[in-house]
């Protein structure tokens, strides 16, 4: 299993970005990531990034669908692969309808569809340099003609139905927060026939989950409320933890985090516990772990700091 790592989502200085990417190459992780919330753009600064990293391979984690037209995210993405040489992958997702609708003001409707046309037309671009695409919802005919290597397009998937849409489409999948069990049983279950039936390989699982290196159960509980309290509220989260027979989900929309949820869902404790979650991932059949390390205690950057380096020396040796 490879072994990759997040950003942190706190990160608004470009240098500090930078820095960050840099030592992550150091370090020896396959690939680092980086969000897009309230933060800087991940294309931009992965193409900045091509100055300053030679070989880590850069994951947008994730961009999402509604908020940019197909075409414009398929003309940044080829400039920023152009840029890295190859070095990048496309996370893609719709987001939520809270965020989508109640933050952009936009409608949330029909994903299915809108995922399905909207890699219809990257595809057409990243193959062809050119879509000429009618469907339900896009209607295009536009010519990208930028030179650069090949895009692979990462899915951001949890629900059996984006599953089977990343087994038909995708060259990968991005869960997030899914206990190992559902990423065996529903996850890649759902991935190999739907890949299977559309004649293509089985698309890798690139899992990316949080974790937190600490024993002190008051500085977990802080850091899981402070760095991820809006997850359990998002419908689509807290009915994937009901699903996962995670205790207290059923409380998950109202509550937030319980200890019990916490300790379901969010790894934790020392470097051994830490390594013991990879293990459960591995053997669920994930191709790739990328933690995102949250900060705790009276110095969480330290924390930051010291989770990575924990996360490199877990790395397996090549030698």
């Amino acid at each position: 299993m490879k072994h990759s790592i997040v950003l942190p989502p706190e990160v608004r200085e470009l240098d500090r970005a930078l820095s960050l990417l840099e030592q992550a190459e150091r370090l020896g992780f396959h690939s680092a990531m980086l969000g897009c919330g309230h933060h800087m753009d991940p294309l931009i600064v992965f193409a900045l990034a091509r100055e300053r990293t030679e070989r880590l391979l850069l994951t947008t984690n994730i961009m999402p669908t509604f908020t940019r037209h197909p075409l414009v995210m398929a003309m940044q993405a080829r400039t920023t692969q152009a840029a890295l040489g190859g070095r990048l992958r496309l996370g893609l997702g719709p987001g939520h309808a809270s965020i989508i609708e109640g933050c952009f003001g936009l409608d949330f409707e029909r994903l299915i569809r809108h995922t399905t046309e909207y890699f219809q037309i990257l595809r057409g671009v990243f193959e062809r340099g050119h879509s000429s695409f009618q469907g339900e919802i896009f209607r295009v005919d536009w010519e990208v003609d930028i030179e650069s290597p090949k895009i692979p397009v990462l899915l951001a998937s949890l629900g059996v139905q984006m599953c089977r849409t990343a087994g038909r489409h995708a060259d990968g999948v991005l869960p997030w927060l899914a206990p190992p069990s559902y990423v065996r049983d529903t996850i890649i279950a759902e991935l190999r026939a739907s890949a299977t039936a559309a004649q293509r390989p089985v698309p890798p699982v690139v899992m990316v989950m949080p974790c937190i290196l600490s024993t002190n159960r008051d500085e977990v509980r802080a850091g899981v409320h402070e760095y991820l309290s809006l997850y359990p509220r998002l419908e689509a989260y807290a009915a994937l933890l009901q699903r996962c027979g995670v205790p207290d989900a059923d409380r998950a929309l109202e509550d937030g985090w319980t200890d019990a949820m916490i300790d379901a869902v969010v790894p934790h404790g020392d470097p051994s516990a830490l390594s013991q979650a990879m293990a459960a991932y591995a053997d669920a059949g994930v191709d790739e772990m990328a933690f995102l390390p949250v900060g705790v205690g009276t110095d969480p950057q330290r924390s930051v700091e010291r989770t990575w380096e924990v996360l490199a020396e877990l790395i397996p040796s090549t030698a």
